[in-house]
């Protein structure tokens, strides 16, 4: 059976989640990504695709480009830019996704 539990979640800041806001990771090839971040360093895209922070040829699977993801996260919480509630909380997630006409 599973374990449903309350977590306190990070979340961007109010005043930066129009800016931190991204389309997912995989609408984008690796040139597309490197220009969001460039033109907008508060864009998730900067976490979600960590291989923007290196040069082009760095291997987007390395295990420091994950690292500077994770390390990107962090300093992002600490300048404020995410907040984490303070209280544990649970999530209702949901997704949809427009019906496939004709399959």
């Amino acid at each position: 059976m599973p374990v449903i539990r309350p977590f306190k979640s990070v979340r961007p800041a109010k005043d930066k989640v129009s800016a931190i806001a991204a389309l997912p990771y995989d609408v984008y090839d690796r040139k597309e990504a490197k220009a969001v971040v460039q033109g907008n360093p508060l864009s998730f895209l900067k976490i979600d695709r960590g291989e923007t922070q290196f040069p082009d040829d760095e291997d987007m699977y390395a295990s420091r480009v994950y690292e500077r993801a994770r390390k990107t996260l962090e300093e992002m919480i600490q300048d404020g830019s995410f907040v984490r509630e303070e209280e544990a909380c649970y999530f209702l997630y949901a997704l949809t996704e427009e019906p496939r006409r004709g399959l």
